[in-house]
């Protein structure tokens, strides 16, 4: 899929890094009373994505898990609408004949006052649904 109209994103949420006494707990309460059911229309592409039970699911049990990536979960709703498509991955061999493949976006955060990159993915299957997101880790030389 290639989209031209070129777009930047100009809001980056801040959020803070709290004590979370269990990641898997906070992300999973925190995505079901906050985001699941809900739908909102990612401003670059003008798609709406879903917040489903897969999204909580894969955060919570299918990648890993960290204090950085819990933070995001309370901006994730204003991410989701401002992220900057990055390209299409196409359907993994594991994945399930329905799945088309992955709709993939960047997006600015701040957390904990320095700036940080979030990578998100979004499950395109029936619908375009929040599938998982991951902060970059940059390598110092």
């Amino acid at each position: 899929m290639k989209h031209t109209k070129k777009y930047k994103q100009t809001i980056i949420p801040s959020v803070n890094i709290e004590v979370y006494e269990n990641l898997s707990t906070y992300i999973r309460k925190h995505y079901h009373e906050h985001l699941q059911g809900k739908t909102v229309v990612n401003q670059h592409l003008q798609m709406p994505v879903f917040f489903g039970a897969v999204g909580k699911s894969e955060l919570s049990y299918g990648r890993a898990l960290y204090a950085k990536k819990a933070a995001v979960i309370q901006c994730l709703e204003t991410l989701m609408k401002v992220a900057e498509y990055n390209n299409f991955g196409e359907r993994k061999p594991t994945d399930k004949p329905s799945v088309h493949g992955y709709f993939n976006f960047k997006a600015k955060v701040f957390i904990d006052g320095k700036l940080e990159y979030v990578r998100i993915s979004v499950l395109f299957k029936n619908n375009k649904a929040y599938y998982n997101h991951e902060i970059n880790i940059i390598k110092q030389k």
